[in-house]
């Protein structure tokens, strides 16, 4: 029915990614596995598919029978690995019995009909543009903080992407806290109907953390396509694929205060620092409902962060440039540190209302300016403070 030989790296290679795309609910068989379709010369092309998101690729092969069929995805990657050789045989008879080999060893598995793979989305799109894959690695990755778990409402459980012909923008917003990045660029349009760029669509969390996996810091170029109802990432050979979160996004531009009485300016390493040590004794919950939280308190030229708690309690002084407010202003130690987190080396811009307004951290440029230097990237985090027992 089907035999075929590949070398042992390239389709390990494979296999990795099409994992982030099998079920693993165990209700349908075939949904389990991954689709081997042998059927062209010197190609076989790997599909996987969970009925939410979907990845497909073709690898060199040598095939001996031509055929098509389904090997439940896990099992075949935990056998492929342990074998001794450099290249591996399956073969797939009549009786739907798959038998790999490499080397003097053999395993044998029960396949399934190709004919069980559910039938995949249309993977071309009419809209689309193509995106450096450094960048959008990296303005997913210091979003992705953000992104809602397991919240009611769909839309904060992924990113939104707003793409204009000189901009490229993606949000995250979990309630907590608000990531924003941007950056002006002149992004490849890929549009069938040579439309201008203006496409906004949001990209479920879990899928984006399988395309990271796919992208690299490199110039190399990746491609965006969109359907009506799904999202395509084509990096390489690869091509991974989801349903989009079909949701107003909030419009968080409105979430933002227009104006904050109070600026200073740190280094990132030191407040990054303090809240690390914080973050060691901290806890979420204290006697069932109590708290506690990290405590920035402004004085002056001087922040204070501390934090008290059953463990102990920690007291940071970080030097600051400020404008002489003051301020005293409480929050979850994590909520924080995961903006920190996602901040570059250097000097920060936090602005600062009252103790119950969120504070907006953003990278500062004056020291760009003044070395003449032009980073067009810009991030901002949002984070919302707790109200502080008295």
């Amino acid at each position: 029915m089907m035999t075929v030989v590949f070398e042992k790296e390239i389709l390990i290679s494979a296999l990795i990614p099409a994992l982030g795309a099998v079920s693993t609910r165990n209700t349908v068989p075939a949904i389990e596995g991954i689709l081997m379709d042998c059927r062209n010369e010197g190609k076989c092309i790997l599909s996987a598919y969970d009925m939410d998101k979907g990845m497909r690729t073709a690898i060199n092969a040598e095939i001996e029978e031509y055929g098509a069929c389904i090997i439940h995805a896990q099992k075949l990657l935990q056998i492929v690995r342990v074998m001794p050789g450099d290249r591996v045989r399956i073969t797939v008879d009549d009786t739907l019995k798959a038998v790999i080999e490499s080397g003097r060893s053999s395993f044998e598995l029960k396949a399934l009909n190709a004919s069980d793979f559910p039938l995949m989305p249309e993977l071309g799109g009419d809209y689309g543009f193509r995106v450096p894959q450094h960048l959008f690695r990296d303005f997913v990755s210091r979003v992705s903080f953000a992104i809602s778990q397991n919240d009611q409402r769909p839309a904060f459980c992924g990113a939104f992407f707003k793409i204009l012909p000189n901009k490229f923008t993606v949000v995250s917003c979990d309630t907590n806290r608000l990531a924003i990045c941007e950056e002006p660029i002149l992004l490849e349009n890929t549009n069938r109907d040579s439309s201008d760029l203006d496409l906004e669509f949001i990209v479920p969390g879990k899928t984006l953390n399988e395309v990271l996996r796919l992208v690299k810091d490199t110039e190399d170029e990746m491609e965006v396509r969109l359907t009506r109802k799904h999202v395509i990432f084509r990096v390489g050979e690869i091509t991974f694929f989801s349903k989009q979160i079909e949701a107003e996004y909030v419009d968080y531009n409105r979430i933002l205060p227009k104006g904050y009485p109070i600026e200073l300016r740190l280094q990132a390493a030191d407040l990054r620092g303090a809240l690390e040590r914080c973050s060691l004794i901290t806890e979420d919950r204290l006697a069932g409902s109590i708290r506690s939280y990290v405590k920035l308190t402004l004085e002056e030229n001087v922040l204070r962060v501390t934090t008290v708690s059953s463990a102990g309690s920690v007291l940071d002084e970080i030097p600051v440039e400020s404008n002489g407010g003051s301020l005293i202003i409480g929050f979850n130690c994590k909520f924080l540190l995961d903006a920190l987190k996602s901040c570059d080396d250097g000097e920060l811009l936090i602005r600062m209302s009252t103790p119950l307004m969120g504070i907006s951290i953003e990278k500062s440029d004056r020291r760009e300016e003044e070395a003449g230097k032009d980073d067009n990237a810009k991030y901002l985090y949002f984070v919302m403070p707790l109200k502080m027992n008295n």
